[in-house]
């Protein structure tokens, strides 16, 4: 077997999400790495669509972080699985409403602060990406703004309305472990709590994500505020909590 090759958005949740599931599993990857739009060529010439994280995988292209994870699930590994068979349909459950509410909202009120300056979206570059993309990104920077604002609908509306759900699923998770349990589907770590912690990533800012995220002193005043609020909430701890004690990026 070949090594797997991740190509993602370098500082992306969903890649987070995927790159964390195959860290976790013990499998090897290489990870090609691009900026916003720059990394639409690179994956249709793997054989996807548009969309990051894509895996390409001994001529297998899976180009989805929830197949990612159930890819790396399905190879052979010492380490526990992510969907155990007892809980693994509630796992599927709160993996897709995390992945089709947490995640969305909480990328367009991140870009909210990050598209502001040019400084902020090129902190965010530093790593990862080839120096080119880097390049060009900084020179398009205006372009590249309108058409990511556009694309993602970041306005005042669309910010707004990804609080209210940022809210909903940080008062659903704490709602959740209310009871005392050490994980969302009770005392095993599972691809449910993989998933809230990775797309939550953007809201907490853990010191240890696998890849640089901006810290919050690098960010408006308003940004540091929220951050601080989301950190200080139930979930946002837990989230925090299971980067320190679960992500090892060995």
């Amino acid at each position: 077997m070949t090594i797997p090759r991740l190509v993602t958005i370098t500082f992306s949740h969903y890649c987070e999400k995927a790159r964390w599931g195959l860290d976790r599993r013990r499998i090897d990857f290489v990870e090609e790495g691009h900026l916003p739009l720059f990394h639409m060529l690179p994956v249709r010439r793997a054989g996807g669509q548009r969309q990051v994280p894509l895996l390409v995988a001994d001529g297998e292209i899976v180009d989805d972080s929830t197949a990612i994870l159930r890819w790396a699930d399905a190879q052979p590994s010492d380490t526990p699985r992510l969907y155990p068979d007892a809980v693994a349909d509630e796992v599927l459950t709160l993996e897709e409403a995390f992945d089709h509410d947490l995640g969305p909202a909480a990328r367009r009120w991140a870009y909210g602060f990050v598209l502001r300056k040019r400084g902020y979206l090129m902190s965010l570059a530093q790593e990862g990406a080839p120096s080119w993309e880097r390049r060009a990104l900084g020179l398009t920077f205006p372009a590249a703004r309108w058409l990511m604002r556009r694309g993602m609908r970041i306005n005042e509306a669309g910010i707004a309305r990804s609080r209210d759900k940022l809210a909903r699923s940080f008062d659903d998770v704490a709602e959740r472990l209310r009871d005392g349990r050490p994980y969302l589907t009770g005392d095993t770590f599972t691809a449910a709590d993989l998933t809230f912690a990775a797309l939550a990533a953007l809201a907490v800012l853990p010191a240890n994500n696998g890849s640089r995220l901006t810290p919050p002193e690098e960010l408006p005043a308003d940004a540091q505020a929220e951050i601080k609020a989301y950190r200080a909430h139930p979930a946002g701890a837990y989230a925090l909590r299971l980067y320190e004690a679960e992500r090892d990026r060995r």
